[in-house]
């Protein structure tokens, strides 16, 4: 009985993280790292600031579990990159097909990476040599599967650009929300690469 109770508590408090760390890539995307206080945090999600600090000890340590969220999905992208047998129009195709789905269920989640990145980029902050660390991981799967494709000559250099890209795509589908979407979006990209 004891334990089902810790276990239960546990389970409470991992729950209360994740809607923490939901609640600030939700709010980071939207209105930046550093605009962004505990006190709005606390209000996204109904909390007390006092409550977030209990789980948090700074806001620091929010943007550590958010980061730390936003790294598991990198590793969904360089896993396709990975299972491809090469650099091919088709897993470009799977890889915008996996971000509009994202998008879908958490628009903020899917540029959120893509905002601290810019944000923090040049700010001499600890955390800009963590996220070049995750998307590394994108970059060096995609960078193997183009390294034999005759029509890219540097393939490190294509993959931080097709980042890039397919963030971008996810930024004015935020931008443009009613006007145009997500899947017109990334349908655009596509046609542009048809040949390649």
């Amino acid at each position: 009985m004891m334990r089902e109770k810790i276990n239960r508590k546990d389970q409470q408090a991992q729950n209360t993280r994740l809607k923490i760390v939901r609640a600030a890539v939700k709010l980071f995307a939207r209105q930046g790292y550093h605009k962004t206080t505990i006190n709005d945090l606390a209000r996204a999600i109904g909390l007390t600031s006092g409550a977030i600090f209990y789980h948090f000890p700074n806001k620091e340590a929010v943007l550590g579990g958010v980061v730390d969220w936003l790294e598991r999905g990198m590793h969904v992208y360089s896993d396709i990159a990975d299972n491809a047998a090469q650099g091919s129009l088709a897993m470009v195709e799977e890889v915008l097909r996996v971000m509009c789905s994202h998008f879908s269920r958490n628009p903020e989640a899917t540029i959120c990476l893509a905002a601290l990145a810019t944000e923090l980029a040049g700010a001499a902050h600890p955390m800009e040599t963590r996220l070049k660390q995750i998307y590394k991981i994108f970059v060096d799967s995609l960078a193997n599967r183009l390294k034999d494709n005759k029509n890219v000559t540097n393939p490190e250099a294509a993959s931080i650009a097709f980042i890039g890209a397919v963030q971008g795509i996810a930024v004015q589908g935020l931008l443009r929300d009613g006007e145009r979407t997500i899947d017109e979006l990334a349908a655009g990209f596509l046609s542009m690469m048809n040949g390649w």
